[in-house]
């Protein structure tokens, strides 16, 4: 019967976005049928990165341009937040809007608004002024810089290689908050010069290959470069997990960081404070860029596969605090201005959203540079055959720049002379952190204090999602970590897209109906399991192909018996104690119908009330099957209950007898 009332409630809630066009109705069609009549009409092809599913537009077909498949895209995808992009002539893709991503047509247009603001250094230090304690605010920086505790860093024994040592630090920066990275030394001795290296978003981040040979190489060259992980990666993700990253703190953590390991390496004896750098690559660029306005001991800047007039970086980590709306809307390219005259290289690649560097970003910088008469202060390295990464003609690039604005030594640049360590050498706190400090912080938790608890909600509900999805694979001993991260990263993103969907579609978005049968009114928990019955199918299926490219099917049960807490089992002890003569064929039944509600109740986020909602319909359709099969399910669960009374009864008389 609940199997009937909730197929009923659904036709009732489709026929919300199904009901005929007229005036009364807004002419409204739903958006899946808008974008697929846009396609056939176009001869496109229409992809989709983002949720359509109970979307409908008003006045559909009036918003529909029949000279223009993008003006009719726009006009029917900004009700709802949602974009496309064009993936080539007869092919779009619908997306959720990003606040930091553009179009390369809006940073032209935004570079050439900017400049009309300036045209000398009359009218732009006052700007540059601005922005700089704007950026400061919106970052909410000097909060952060002020809580800091005042600590030295933990120092790991020195390696020595090849014209360079390398020796791990782990620096406390808030109480408890440690960052970690390596710092690459010259041999030589004397006062040399200091490259800030902070990580990108790298596969190995700081450890791998790539990174490593650059650091030591500017060390070999004779400059002290010092790595550090980003916030939430590496070692850091021992503190506060991974999770932590994408959000906004991070952007603070990140930078605070970056200030705080250069406050360290300016009270060394081998450093000379002239001669300061920043170099990184991707988000590293983005913090290259952040520290450059912040911070005014550096010297030379080095961003690399970064700059975009019209893309500010698509981790929160760079873009969770609002820096771009400084003095009434800024870019990258013009808070990189702000370090001028000082030298400035700007890398960039025909393959990332960098491609427009030589023709737009790089003459607004000469511009700005051309201010104060050094325009031979700013380069630009393109390299359009290449695409998005920290490779071999890149760092070329990154030694000859340093080499010339920090007299480095060129004649040691030979990649080969480096020793590429395996990641657990460059570890502060051990394999498994069993090194951490006892004051160090175990969880995200403890930095709430510090920043917005609002956003921290959502934080901690991802990391309890974490920790949940971490234990299902732990259970299965896989002893593969390969297989174990897959695995993982599967169940995560599912749980993710669970509570998400259950979160932004709440059982209000159903209309409140009567089943006509029973005349009884749909409850909230029907309302909840129809409105996460509406999430797109691609959430199980991602989950269950994910699971089964990895593990065996005994595996995948004990997954899925896990999502649902064992009800299964407990469901089918419970069959059987009620049918005690229970057939083969009969339990065959049953065990299927309840492994197809375990499958089907992993999508549903509350035990109590949807995932049980679920099971109780397959229970249905369990008892109407012994009904039309010659047994009596009244008589059988009668049965069964009078049996546990008289048991219970016998037991209490028991008792009272021994008293």
């Amino acid at each position: 019967m609940k199997k009937q009332i909730i197929i009923l409630a659904l036709i009732l809630f489709c026929r919300v976005a199904v009901h005929a066009q007229t005036f009364e109705t807004q002419f409204s069609k739903p958006l899946n049928q808008v974008l697929s009549e846009i396609a056939n009409r176009f001869q496109v092809k229409i992809k989709y990165d983002a949720d359509t599913t109970g979307k409908v537009v008003p006045y559909a077909d009036f918003r529909i341009r029949p000279y223009s498949v993008e003006e009719s895209l726009t006009n029917v995808l900004s009700l709802f937040d949602y974009k496309f992009a064009k993936q080539d002539e007869k092919t779009y893709k619908i997306k959720v809007f990003e606040y930091p991503r553009r179009t390369p047509d809006d940073g032209t247009k935004l570079l050439a608004y900017l400049s009309t603001l300036y045209k000398d250094t009359t009218d732009w230090n006052p700007r540059k002024a601005t922005l700089k304690k704007e950026v400061r605010k919106l970052l909410q920086i000097d909060p952060a810089l002020a809580k800091r505790v005042q600590a030295k860093p933990i120092l790991s024994k020195i390696r020595k290689f090849d014209g360079y040592t390398v020796q791990n630090f782990a620096l406390e920066t808030l109480p408890g908050l440690y960052v970690n990275g390596s710092i690459y030394s010259p041999a030589s001795k004397g006062k040399h010069a200091v490259i800030l290296c902070p990580n990108g978003h790298w596969a190995g981040g700081r450890y791998n290959s790539d990174e490593q040979t650059r650091f030591a190489t500017l060390a070999r060259m004779g400059a002290v470069c010092v790595s550090y992980d980003l916030f939430g990666w590496g070692e850091s993700a021992l503190q506060v997990t991974g999770t932590a990253h994408r959000t906004s703190a991070a952007h603070i953590i990140q930078i605070m960081n970056g200030i705080t390991i250069l406050d360290y390496m300016l009270t060394r004896k081998d450093i000379d404070p002239k001669r300061v750098g920043a170099n990184g690559g991707s988000g590293g660029g983005s913090q290259v860029v952040l520290l450059s306005v912040l911070d005014d001991r550096f010297t030379a800047a080095c961003p690399t596969v970064n700059l975009a007039s019209h893309f500010d970086g698509g981790c929160p980590c760079e873009s969770g605090m609002p820096i771009q709306l400084a003095a009434g809307g800024t870019c990258n390219p013009e808070l990189m201005a702000t370090f001028a005259p000082k030298p400035v290289c700007v890398i960039s690649d025909g393959g990332d959203w960098t491609a427009s560097v030589p023709t737009l970003e790089y003459p607004y910088l000469q511009r700005m540079y051309g201010f104060y008469n050094a325009a031979n202060k700013v380069s630009n390295v393109h390299l359009p055959n290449e695409k998005h990464d920290f490779g071999v003609n890149k760092r070329a690039a990154v030694y000859q720049f340093f080499a010339s604005v920090f007299n480095l030594d060129s004649k040691k640049i030979d990649e080969k002379k480096v020793t590429i360590e395996p990641e657990n050498a460059m570890y502060s706190f051990g394999e498994k952190g069993e090194k951490m400090p006892v004051n160090a912080i175990r969880e995200y938790k403890q930095l709430e204090k510090y920043f917005d608890k609002k956003a921290d909600a959502k934080i901690n509900s991802d990391i309890d999602l974490e920790k949940r999805a971490q234990s299902f694979v732990d259970s299965l001993k896989l002893n593969d970590k390969e297989k174990e991260t897959r695995v993982y990263a599967v169940i995560r993103t599912h749980m993710r897209a669970v509570r998400d969907w259950h979160n932004e579609h709440p059982h209000t978005e159903v209309p409140a109906g009567i089943n006509p049968r029973t005349g009884e009114k749909l409850t909230d928990v029907h309302r909840d399991v129809i409105a996460c019955s509406a999430k797109p199918k691609s959430v199980h299926e991602n989950l269950m192909n994910g699971l089964r490219k990895d593990l065996t099917e005994d595996q995948v049960d004990k997954i899925l018996d896990l999502y649902t807490i064992g009800k299964y089992h407990f469901t089918l002890k419970g069959f059987k104690a009620i049918v005690p003569d229970m057939t083969q064929k009969e339990e065959m039944y049953v065990v299927q119908q309840l492994k197809l509600a375990r499958e089907q109740a992993v999508d549903y986020k509350t035990m109590k009330g949807e995932i049980s909602a679920i099971f109780e319909i397959y229970k249905d359709n369990i008892e109407r099957y012994f009904n039309e099969n010659g047994r009596n399910w009244r008589v059988m669960y009668k049965t069964y209950t009078d049996k546990l009374k008289a048991e219970k009864k016998a037991k209490a008389e028991a008792v009272g007898k021994e008293k």
